[in-house]
């Protein structure tokens, strides 16, 4: 946004306006600052736990919403709390983060949002922009109330029941805080293993159903009301296309399962579980009855770098934009059909229901405004359209 000097006759709530307009034109610049900085701090974002990152990503997207909401309202009436917040704040205490540590977070939010104003306020008189710094004092003292209150009634309300007692110790397994496993839980870990996360209502019950189906030992952790974590045991390798057939046949409708691939042993064991966290990480963006790991794995990676996908987006499909107004959204669909015909442009034609010159066309038109045959970058071209379909859902 090109920067206008604020004239002296312009009423405060124009200013306030001006002034949040142009941070809302660097939003995605003060996000990452944001995020940044977060990370910065001690008892770092575990980046093995999909649910918790992602939910800190959309808090600090919710919370800068507030914020901006702030200045550009003043002390007005009180704002409503973002809903994300609430929720993020009950994840960090299952997750054990301390409260101290998300306190602080939001303080380093807050405080990454001042700067910014600061560097944006040219031409606004200082008087003003000291208000309005006041005046987010209030807004951010309701904001951290509410996100205290959260945290303490979650980790009040924890009951600590031998299953969840149980459940612990696996983490602490799976931490790497203990290195074998607890002689008297009722599973072998020495065989094979595949790992799901189940989500939605339910999960437990339909995780031991299809344990006694496959004639498998299971073993459950509940996460909360929505997410449990399940481990299948057997003496043999698994027949994954049977096991996703009685996942699809025994699985409620609104409960989606992440799943890894059969693993063997202990160390097969905490792979086959981080593939499941994997397919969550997509599975969250993309939800669906199943997501196997080793269908999404390069958007899953991808994925855990928010910044990192925005970049191979931009490099990949904004120079399809070029030219027409249209004629982006033409060669997309060019794309995906040549990709879902194995490249077999006959096939694609006939899935466009077009003529095979046409396709040709397209694909030499993406190769030259790309600068390079698609051939060579036909990975980051398929991951991109994914990832492009993410930021575009809801």
């Amino acid at each position: 946004m090109t920067r206008s000097k604020s004239s002296p006759k312009e009423s405060p709530q124009a200013i306030r306006a001006e002034l949040a307009a142009r941070l809302r034109s660097r939003r995605f610049e003060i996000e990452k600052a944001v995020f940044n900085r977060i990370q910065s701090l001690s008892d770092p974002v575990r980046n093995e736990d999909p649910t918790y990152v992602v939910g800190l990503q959309r808090t600090v997207t919710e919370a800068l919403s507030y914020g901006l909401e702030g200045i550009e309202q003043g002390r007005g009436s009180p704002l409503p709390i973002p809903p994300e917040t609430a929720r993020q704040a009950r994840r960090a205490a299952q997750e054990g983060v301390r409260l101290d540590t998300v306190l602080r977070r939001y303080a380093a939010g807050n405080k990454t949002l001042e700067e910014f104003a600061i560097s944006e306020a040219e031409g606004m008189p200082s008087r003003l922009l000291c208000q309005i710094l006041s005046d987010q004092g209030p807004h951010f003292d309701l904001m951290m109330e509410s996100v205290a209150a959260e945290y303490m009634d979650e980790y009040e309300q924890a009951a600590r029941s031998s299953t969840q007692r149980e459940g612990d110790r696996i983490i602490q397994l799976l931490e790497g805080k203990v290195s074998v496993p607890p002689v008297d839980i009722d599973y072998d870990f020495s065989i094979w293993h595949v790992g799901m996360i189940l989500i939605g209502y339910g999960g437990e019950k339909t995780a031991r159903a299809l344990a006694r189906r496959a004639g498998c030992r299971s073993l459950v952790v509940v996460r909360d009301s929505d997410t449990v974590w399940v481990w299948l045991a057997s003496t043999r390798n698994f027949d994954i296309v049977e096991l996703t057939r009685l996942l699809s046949e025994g699985t409620p409708r609104g409960t989606s399962v992440a799943i890894g691939d059969p693993r063997r042993g202990l160390g097969g064991w905490h792979q086959t579980f981080r593939e499941a966290q994997a397919a969550l990480q997509v599975m969250l963006y993309r939800p669906q009855p199943l997501t196997r790991c080793c269908d999404v794995i390069l958007e899953s990676a991808v994925l855990r770098d928010p910044y990192l996908a925005t970049s191979l987006i931009e490099t990949y499909l904004a120079p399809l934009d070029e030219g027409r107004s249209d004629s982006g959204d033409v060669l997309r669909r060019t794309l995906r059909a040549y990709f879902g015909a194995n490249r077999n442009i006959v096939s694609a034609a006939s899935a466009l229901n077009v003529a095979r010159q046409t396709v040709e066309r397209h694909l030499r038109r993406i190769e030259e405004r790309l600068g390079q045959p698609i051939d060579i970058c036909n990975a980051q071209l398929q991951v991109a359209l994914s990832l492009e379909e993410f930021v575009d859902s809801p």
